[in-house]
């Protein structure tokens, strides 16, 4: 992503989060990505993040360093890992805003059977996270920081 707040490009392993119920309602909204053509509704975080991995595990990017294992029989990770197919260009994905704030969830590598990257602000602010509970904190430093 670049620095400029209104010139940013968004990576096929960027999300836009838009969060459009405070934390009175559950905390709920959309998130955007250039690998679909449709926003991905959630209710709570727990399910953003179970929403946004089987995106990836779909596009196969960015690639999981384990493959997830069912006993259900069914197929769960791509079997490729090639160049994902781009659905939004980078204004589309920047157009959206959430109710009560936006945010950009950067993930730079799925590795301990987890999530690494950096939750990049609406003040232009780069914070890095380790782990999904990283990122979660950091969501709920974000959102508190906007009174949602």
């Amino acid at each position: 992503m670049s620095d400029k707040k209104n010139d940013r490009t968004y990576p096929a392993n960027s999300l836009r989060v838009c969060i459009d119920g405070d934390a009175a309602q559950g905390i709920r909204g959309r998130f955007y990505s250039k690998m679909n053509r449709e926003p991905i509704s959630f209710h709570d975080f727990g399910e953003m993040i179970v929403l946004a991995d089987k995106l990836f595990d779909k596009r196969g990017y960015p690639q999981t360093f384990q493959e997830k294992r069912s006993f259900r029989g069914a197929e769960t990770g791509t079997g490729h890992y090639a160049a994902p197919e781009i659905f939004l260009s980078d204004e589309e994905i920047h157009a959206q805003q959430g109710a009560y704030c936006t945010f950009d969830i950067l993930v730079q590598s799925r590795r301990r059977a987890g999530w690494q990257g950096g939750l990049l602000s609406a003040d232009g602010i780069m914070r890095e996270y380790q782990s999904e509970m990283e990122l979660l904190k950091e969501i709920a430093a974000e959102i508190k920081r906007h009174g949602a």
